[in-house]
């Protein structure tokens, strides 16, 4: 008797551990809650799991005018079942992007979509789902992702899913960028945080690139900003380039390709034709809207010189968890090697690497001696990719609450994939440590948590910089040093003529090569009136001013989109100021009505289409599947994703496979042996 029991207890034991550990495994098959989708799908599960619908094509058919760009993301699926399907798709975006229209369409059938608010359009799919009726309802899960389901596909019909977003382009170092965003890295989630656990945590195998792309996309560019350029390049994809005049139409060489990595477009202007400032206005109903920019010149000189005798202390953290194996481990280091190779005698500096848990290189940082340097060389070689990402621990190390009183500029370079899932937590977390530290993010992969890397960098008062490649890693960071060394303009100050509400409300200093970009809302019109903007350079104070003017020919819809920018602007704001502590009933009341006005996606409004009369028979049931995404190009395979318990989830494993032999042991052993 007591044989059995004994080995009972080890088999459970073993089963235990085993299962506890295949739970966290990042391909393990088995179902997730429908409202935990992973990124680019069409979720159709059914009572016996999940089943794949087929992605027959996506499409993304960008328009560029003056720092706006209009973007249409459409994607089509077929039902291959026999049964009635719902579906959710979930599906990336730039952080800053605005969505503002929604069409579904089912065969011959279109249905556009309507902002509601987020309860109201949810109940609103729920009742036509159980009617019967087609429907689509389209939420705000983070700023750069959103999720659609689809209620009631029938057997064989093709669904095409489009969505239309507005966003504001990059400008920086004459340089005009946009990124559009494929794919998703499988984020981690500390058991710190449970609220926001089980988002993410799995991705699957990457496909094979011999034969037609499993998800492929094809993408489509027109550029048009009214001055001539002198190179178009997107830096992770080959391009084919026409010109015609002033019109510069963009289209992927290769035709189709697989959806696992982010499509960066960037664009020069020929040399003195660079913008120096630009006003664009647009009126929307009762207001006036307006996008400023505006570049320092290069007579406002440095406000802190590269050679002035700049005493710096530089804190480099870098991102060594299990989601940035592959390429990702192998750009951080040449990162992390080319940051230590520009510091100079006297900086002072420390690396900490962090994954399941955070450690220091030094105990405390150091003079970039030539003995140090070389030691922290080898740390770098050294580096390899595993476990979970406990950000919070290294940034605690990072931004100590007591920070050394001297003369010395702190400045955090924090290179990481950004691959968590509690960004709201660090972000609050930045803003209580930051003290007199400035914190610079370096984002690396091919799909990296570009929302992360913006807020985390706009929370330490820094910059931030993507590195998708080793081809751009040298640019990339001579630019990050350069703008660590010196800002340009400091106490910035705005003028209007008119009374107006603009974002961001704080002007923050500029660093080289940065334009100062401001969104405002006018009740007067801005038209001819006259823009103030000053501040305080090196040799001297700075001013320079702008009059609002109509579109010029040609250009009208470089003025398209303005006030959608300012309200995506305003929400963001908003939202902020809940990560900040403001009450969520005060923010969700501010935020809702400006949602509502503009007809945009928020965390308080969604889109809902709903087709007026049922298409499915009441009797037949609703079945769901799901199609997943591909890993971001370049990761090496996530076996498990380990989070940091009070045991490590490996040691669960050995302990488990150790009981079952164990168990075998007895089992046939003598006897005699128990006697």
């Amino acid at each position: 008797m007591q044989r059995v029991l004994l080995i009972v207890l080890l088999g459970w034991l073993g089963c235990a551990s085993a299962a506890a550990t295949t739970r966290l495994e990042a391909g393990a098959p088995a179902p997730e809650p429908l409202d935990e989708p992973r990124a680019g799908q069409l979720r159709l599960s059914g009572p016996f799991g999940y089943r794949p619908a087929i992605q027959l094509a996506a499409e993304a058919n960008i328009r560029v005018t003056g720092l706006v760009a209009h973007v249409t993301l459409s994607q089509t699926f077929r039902n291959d079942s026999e049964s009635w399907v719902e579906g959710e798709y979930l599906f990336p975006l730039p952080d800053q992007a605005a969505v503002n229209r929604l069409k579904l369409v089912i065969g011959e059938r279109v249905i556009l979509g309507e902002i509601k608010e987020k309860q109201a359009a949810k109940q609103i799919y729920e009742q036509a789902r159980a009617s019967g009726r087609k429907a689509s309802l389209v939420e705000q899960r983070r700023p750069n992702l959103f999720s659609n389901r689809v209620a009631n596909i029938g057997p064989g019909e093709e669904v095409q899913v489009e969505l239309h977003y507005i966003e504001r382009v990059a400008y920086r170092d004459g340089l005009f960028s946009l990124r559009l965003p494929t794919t998703v890295t499988p984020r981690y989630t500390p058991a710190l945080f449970p609220a926001a656990q089980g988002v993410w945590q799995f991705q699957h195998p990457q496909p094979a690139t011999d034969a037609v792309p499993i998800q492929p996309i094809t993408i489509r560019a027109e550029i048009n900003m009214g001055l001539p350029l002198a190179a178009v390049d997107a830096p992770y994809h080959d391009i084919a380039l026409v010109r015609e005049q002033a019109r510069y139409q963009v289209r992927l060489a290769r035709g189709a390709v697989p959806m696992d990595r982010d499509f960066q477009l960037s664009w020069r202007p020929l040399p003195g034709s660079e913008p120096r400032a630009a006003l664009f206005h647009e009126r929307v109903g009762t207001h006036e809207y307006a996008l400023l920019m505006v570049l320092p010149p290069d007579s406002a000189g440095p406000v802190v010189a590269p050679d002035a005798g700049l005493s710096r202390e530089l804190v480099f953290v870098i991102d060594t968890s299990g989601s940035m194996g592959g390429s990702s481990i192998e750009q951080a280091r040449e990162s992390l090697g080319y940051a230590l190779r520009r510091l100079t005698p006297r900086d002072r500096f420390n690396i900490i690497e962090f994954n399941s848990s955070a450690r220091g290189l030094f105990p405390r940082s150091v003079d970039a001696s030539r003995h140090n340097l070389a030691r922290a060389a080898k740390f770098v070689r050294q580096l390899d990719a595993g476990g979970g990402t406990e950000m919070l621990a290294a940034l605690e190390l990072a931004l100590p609450l007591a920070q050394a009183d001297d003369d010395r500029v702190r400045q955090v370079v924090f290179i990481t994939d950004g691959a968590v899932g509690n960004e709201v937590e660090l972000f609050r977390q930045i803003e209580r440590r930051l003290g007199r530290s400035r914190l610079f993010t370096v984002g690396i992969g091919s799909a990296p948590n570009a929302w992360f890397m913006r807020k985390a960098a706009q929370a330490g008062r820094g910059e931030h910089v993507m590195i998708g490649s080793s081809l751009v890693i040298q640019e990339e960071m001579h630019g990050l040093f350069t703008r660590l060394a010196q800002t340009t303009l400091a106490d910035l100050d705005v003028a209007w003529p008119v009374a107006v509400d603009t974002f961001p409300k704080a002007i923050p200093d500029l660093y080289p090569g940065q334009p100062l970009l401001i969104s405002a809302r006018a009740e007067d019109s801005l038209l001819n009136s006259t823009v103030t903007l000053s501040g305080t350079g090196a040799r001297a104070g700075w001013q320079t001013e702008l009059v609002a003017v109509p579109a010029a020919a040609g250009m009208e819809a470089a003025y398209t989109g303005i006030g959608t920018l300012w309200a995506r602007a305003a929400i963001e704001s908003l939202m902020d100021e809940k990560t900040l502590g403001r009450d969520e009933q005060a923010v969700r009341d501010a935020v809702l009505p400006i949602a509502l006005e503009h007809q945009i996606v928020s965390p308080y409004t969604s889109f809902v289409a709903v087709e007026q009369q049922p298409s499915r028979p009441p009797e037949s049931g609703l079945e769901k599947e799901t199609v997943a995404n591909l890993r971001p190009s370049g990761q090496a395979p996530q076996v498990y994703a380990w989070p940091r318990t009070a045991t490590d989830s490996r040691f669960h494993l050995l302990l488990g496979c150790l009981a079952l032999v164990l168990a075998c042991v007895f089992w046939r052993s003598p006897a005699w042996a128990w006697r």
